[in-house]
């Protein structure tokens, strides 16, 4: 995939800027944000943040894709979100990263030092309430995430995982949906807590009955409501 490097994209040219936190600000915040936010190019696999790493202020995604993934008991990783170009990765001043964040294409991150952020926030409160308001959100999908780890099935798991992608990233495309992301079956796996053998297993009934249709790396969900039903 290619893309803008660091250098070529600026705030105020920026295609994601409406998306971005710091745009809830206004246009004022783009001449400030173009000094203190530090834009870094990654290829796809790199790691961008290390889980337990000591955070040094705020990152978001400029342009790309990236993967959240978290350490679980067995030692394998859970995908816990795929975060789109404006997104949030991380906000803590203090503390380390809970999380791992990885490039799932070429991308670019911006980074916000813990002194510019002690700087903005004051000055921008309305940046301040739209993060508290994205950290909400990310906190309900996590919470709902292990909820349903720990209690729902592997049908269950997928089935409403495939719904979330779907209403993240969805496309109508007459009847049916495409989630507009691509996606390996180790990406399903990974976001419900399963081998790629279960999750295999698992799509192959709804394929079956016509509820979804997979042609790596798209996948359609053909019949929404009849989906809702067994999630």
């Amino acid at each position: 995939m290619t893309g803008p490097s660091a250098k070529s994209l600026r705030c105020a040219s920026c295609p994601s800027r409406v998306l971005c936190v710091l745009a809830t600000a206004g246009p004022e915040v783009l001449p400030v944000a173009a000094v203190v936010v530090l834009r870094v190019p990654f290829q796809r696999g790199e790691t961008i943040l290390h889980e337990g790493v000591p955070s040094t202020g705020w990152a978001f995604l400029c342009h790309g894709r990236a993967r959240l993934t978290v350490s679980a008991e067995d030692g394998k990783r859970l995908l816990l979100h795929f975060c789109g170009a404006g997104e949030l990765l991380t906000t803590s001043l203090s503390g380390s990263h809970s999380f791992s964040v990885t490039a799932a294409s070429r991308c670019v991150v911006g980074f916000v030092a813990r002194e510019h952020v002690l700087d903005l926030v004051p000055r921008y409160p309305a940046v301040l309430i739209e993060v508290h308001q994205r950290l909400e959100e990310a906190q309900h999908r996590l919470a709902t995430r292990l909820v349903d780890l720990a209690y729902g099935s592997i049908q269950q798991r997928l089935v409403r995982v495939l719904l979330e992608l779907a209403k993240e990233r969805g496309v109508q495309e007459d009847a049916r949906v495409r989630i507009n992301l691509p996606l390996a079956l180790r990406d399903l796996a990974e976001m419900i807590g399963a081998s790629r053998q279960a999750t295999c297993k698992e799509l192959q009934p709804l394929r079956a009955k016509g509820l979804i249709e997979a042609v790596w790396p798209w996948v359609s969900l053909l019949d929404v409501e009849r989906l809702r039903q067994l999630g």
